[in-house]
């Protein structure tokens, strides 16, 4: 009997191969070829799921962003939940480059981007992701203005802008620090940003008192 393949499971090994070059030689080092290899799978195998290189990388981006994106919407900010400032923190936390896979992620995100900036269908796929991530922050923020948490004289639709700035910077600045970096000087960056822009709240004041 002919043997069960699983196209997606097969798709996602495919994509984390992709990444695995990418992260280490970058995107021009990226071909069918190549992915097929460190997949350990045939070029025609490959071939079947993804006819053209451009197929793939786009697919692979989608898959990393989808994983990025699931493991920050854990993180859950509101009634009964985290405030706006420990939220944000855990965000960023979260994108920091803890481990080497958080700074292949790193870089892996920085070869897309750069892409995305002369081909219009990955840029097409960063706005969504704009886009959704707008959507959230909004959330997020209306949630700190109610709790009257954010610092005096914020303007929410700005904050969201900046927000989505500060994450890029976090990921885009990983990128630059060789392995092993202490990540004292971005831990403090985050810190600086949620002061920056909040107030502390009663209870955040206690728990600091306490600590």
């Amino acid at each position: 009997m002919p043997r069960y393949v699983d196209k997606d499971e097969r798709r996602r090994q495919v994509a984390g191969a992709l990444h695995r070059i990418a992260a280490r030689e970058g995107l021009e080092k990226v071909s069918i070829r190549t992915v097929a290899a460190e997949a350990g799978l045939s070029v025609g195998a490959v071939q079947r799921d993804f006819g053209t290189k451009d197929e793939l990388l786009h697919f692979a981006l989608r898959q990393m962003l989808a994983n990025v994106a699931k493991r920050i919407s854990e993180v859950r900010i509101g009634p009964g939940r985290l405030s706006f400032a420990e939220g944000l923190r855990r965000v960023l936390t979260e994108l920091l480059p803890t481990d080497d896979d958080r700074l292949a992620e790193a870089r892996v995100w920085s070869a897309f981007y750069a892409r995305a900036a002369v081909d219009d269908r990955f840029a097409d796929v960063l706005a969504e992701l704009d886009a959704h991530s707008r959507e959230a922050l909004r959330a997020a923020v209306g949630w700190a203005v109610e709790t009257g948490e954010l610092a005096p004289g914020q303007d929410p639709d700005a904050l969201v802008e900046l927000l989505l700035v500060l994450v890029d910077g976090v990921w885009l600045s990983a990128v630059r620090q060789p392995s092993g970096t202490p990540l004292d000087a971005p831990r403090a960056a985050v810190e600086a940003a949620i002061t920056a822009l909040t107030v502390a709240r009663r209870d955040d004041r206690a728990a600091d008192a306490r600590g």
